[in-house]
């Protein structure tokens, strides 16, 4: 029995073609609480983006959030079960190189996220992919540091892992590149979740559609790929749904008889 469900936001609960959330997804999920069964998101958005996205003023009262693709995760906004903050050297040592470079890049902390200079090229870039406007432009003054976001092409890359070995690189885009503290994936968020909660991996399922989304296939019995996912992801799963237009959650939910 299927007493929590976990979903992925880009590609999986909202189509970047149409520019919407799907309604059929979202009256699904509404009729899986009516039912009993607890809701989640799990995005590599941060917090604030999932805020400002409206993820929380789609009509769903969520039982909690995975957000920095797990590095951070909360329980009825209140209950973190999860945080792994960056060193504070090595957050100063990365502005110091951005700067250096006339680059711009994202700070993230656990219920916030602001720039350290004026937008960039690359930035544009990011936002007609993602509309993931980030209005806030301060320098850095000690916040607890979740992860980084630096609006960089990728040809900086060798020169970003020579100077910082010990922080974990994640190139997701021609234009900009995920630089965080330790590894950690959405994986790890489900399960702290389902630790708190004393849910077993097997009464679970999770949707998504990127790479980041595999780790959430080990941590949930049942781990669904959308249509429109990669390759790489749908090896990973254990159903193939359709794609996030058609309808995709609803089919995979039916599929499984968690609705009827």
């Amino acid at each position: 029995m299927i007493k929590a469900a976990f979903f992925d936001v880009d590609w999986t609960l909202f189509d970047h073609k149409s520019n919407q959330f799907i309604a059929s997804s979202l009256a699904s999920i509404k009729k899986m609480q009516e039912e009993g069964i607890k809701v989640f998101i799990c995005s590599a958005r941060n917090t604030k983006s999932l805020y400002e996205f409206g993820l929380f003023s789609l009509g769903i009262d969520w039982d909690g959030f995975i957000s920095s693709a797990g590095a951070f995760a909360c329980l009825n906004k209140t209950v973190v079960t999860r945080k792994l903050i960056m060193r504070k050297k090595d957050v100063s040592s990365l502005i110091s190189f951005a700067l250096s470079k006339n680059l711009t890049m994202q700070l993230v902390t656990p219920w916030d996220r602001f720039l350290i200079s004026e937008p960039n090229n690359y930035y544009f870039l990011y936002q007609e992919v993602f509309h993931d406007e980030c209005k806030s432009i301060h320098s850095f003054k000690n916040e607890e540091v979740l992860g980084t976001l630096l609006y960089a092409p990728s040809s900086i890359d060798e020169e970003l892992k020579e100077k910082f070995p010990d922080l974990v690189h994640f190139r997701f885009a021609d234009y900009g590149i995920d630089i965080n503290g330790g590894e950690h994936n959405k994986g790890d968020g489900i399960n702290s979740i389902l630790s708190y909660l004393k849910i077993r991996k097997e009464e679970a399922i999770s949707f998504g559609d990127d790479i980041q989304d595999i780790s959430m296939s080990t941590a949930t019995g049942i781990f669904v790929c959308m249509g429109n996912g990669k390759e790489e992801v749908k090896k990973a799963a254990n159903y193939v749904t359709s794609n996030v237009e058609n309808d995709g959650i609803t089919k995979a939910l039916l599929h499984f008889k968690i609705l009827r």
